[in-house]
C-alpha cells in the first residue's frame, strides 16, 4: 500500500514539474552593442550558463534564430552573435544586415571578450560558466578563442579547422592570398592561402572547395604552419565532430591534428567522426541537400541523430554544476 502510495505521489510530481517546465516561455532580449545579437533565456532571473552560437559561412542571424531557442530550453542562456553577412554587391543577393562586415575579412575574435562584459550585466546570464557553439567557420572563430580566453570552459565545434584561412569578399577578388579571415586586438592572424578561390567564384556551385582549401595547404607549408590554431593553449573541455567525405574542407584530417596537439600537452578531446558523412551536421534536423556539404543526404541525417544527443550531454557535463 505504501509503494502503491509513494509510486502516486511521485507521479503527480512528475506531472507537476512538467507542467511548470512547459509555463516556462523562451523570451529574448537583444545585446547593448551588438547589433541583431540576442540572448535567449527562460523566463525569470535564474542565473544561466552562457553558450554562444556562431555561424558558418552563411552569416547572418539563421543559426541564432534556429538553436537559440532550444539551447534556451535546456536551461542556457543561448547568445546568437551575427558577425558577417554576405556583401557581393551586385553579383549576389543583398546582405541581410548591411550593417554587419560583408566581407569575412579580420573577423575581431577579440569581440567574444566585450560580448562577456555586456552580458556580464544582464539579468539571468552567467558569464563565469561561458560555452561556444560554432560550426564550420564558427568552429574556427570558437577555436581561435578559446586558444586565448582562459574563461571559455567549454567549446563545441562542429566541422572544424586546424588552421586559420584566408580571408574573402568582393575587394579579394583582385587581391587573392592577402587578407585573414579573423583578426585579434587589431592584428590580422597568420593565414593559409587558398589556391584558386576566384576561380572557384566563377565556377559557382560546380567550384571543388575542398580542393581550393587542401591544394591552398598543400603550396604554402610554411604559412600553414604559422596559421595553425594553438589549441594546446585551450584547457577546457572540447568536442569535436566531422564527417569523413566533407566536401567543404579537410574537417576530419583536422579533427586527427587538434586531437595530437592537445594529447602532447596533455589534454583530452571528445571526438565522433562519421565516415560517410559531410560538412553539414549540425542539429538533429531532417537531411538536406548533400551537393554542397558532400557525403549523402541520409549519411548526413543519421549522423546529426547520432550527434546531438553527444551534444546535449557534453553542454549538460561541461556547463551545468
Amino acid at each position: 500500500m505504501l509503494q502503491r502510495v509513494m509510486g502516486v505521489l511521485a507521479a503527480v510530481a512528475t506531472v507537476a514539474m512538467a507542467g511548470a517546465a512547459a509555463a516556462q516561455a523562451v523570451i529574448d532580449r537583444p545585446i547593448e552593442g551588438f547589433p541583431h545579437a540576442k540572448v535567449w533565456t527562460l523566463e525569470g532571473d535564474t542565473p544561466r550558463p552562457v553558450v554562444v552560437i556562431l555561424h558558418g559561412a552563411e552569416g547572418g542571424d539563421e543559426a541564432g534564430r534556429i538553436f537559440g531557442p532550444e539551447l534556451a530550453q535546456m536551461g542556457y542562456a543561448a547568445v546568437g552573435l551575427p558577425y558577417y553577412s554576405a556583401n557581393w554587391g551586385d553579383y549576389g543577393p543583398p546582405p541581410q544586415f548591411p550593417d554587419l562586415p560583408g566581407s569575412f575579412i579580420d573577423i575581431p575574435v577579440d569581440q567574444l571578450a566585450r560580448l562577456r562584459d555586456v552580458l556580464r550585466t544582464m539579468p539571468g546570464v552567467d558569464v563565469e560558466r561561458f560555452g561556444l557553439f560554432g560550426a564550420s567557420k564558427g568552429s574556427e572563430f570558437a577555436l581561435i578563442a578559446g586558444s586565448r580566453y582562459p574563461w571559455i570552459d567549454s567549446i563545441v565545434a562542429y566541422s572544424p579547422t586546424d588552421v586559420v584561412w584566408e580571408g574573402w569578399g568582393l575587394e579579394m577578388v583582385e587581391a587573392e592570398g592577402t587578407r585573414s579571415s579573423f583578426s585579434f586586438e587589431g592584428q590580422p592572424l597568420p593565414f593559409t592561402p587558398y589556391r584558386g578561390f576566384v576561380e572557384g567564384l566563377l565556377a559557382g556551385p560546380s567550384a571543388d572547395l575542398r580542393a581550393i582549401h587542401v591544394n591552398g595547404r598543400a603550396d604554402h607549408p610554411a604559412k600553414a604552419m604559422a596559421a595553425r590554431i594553438p589549441v594546446e593553449n585551450y584547457p577546457g573541455a572540447l568536442l569535436l565532430i566531422a564527417g569523413g567525405q566533407d566536401a567543404q574542407w579537410a574537417a576530419s584530417e583536422a579533427v586527427s591534428e587538434i586531437i595530437s596537439d592537445r594529447a602532447a600537452a596533455g589534454l583530452a578531446t571528445e571526438a565522433v567522426v562519421y565516415p560517410a558523412a559531410g560538412h553539414d551536421l549540425v542539429g538533429d534536423g531532417p537531411a538536406r541537400d548533400a551537393t554542397r556539404s558532400g557525403g549523402t543526404p541520409e549519411a548526413n541525417a543519421e549522423a546529426r541523430q547520432d550527434a546531438w544527443p553527444k551534444v546535449v550531454a557534453f553542454l549538460q557535463r561541461t556547463l551545468t554544476p
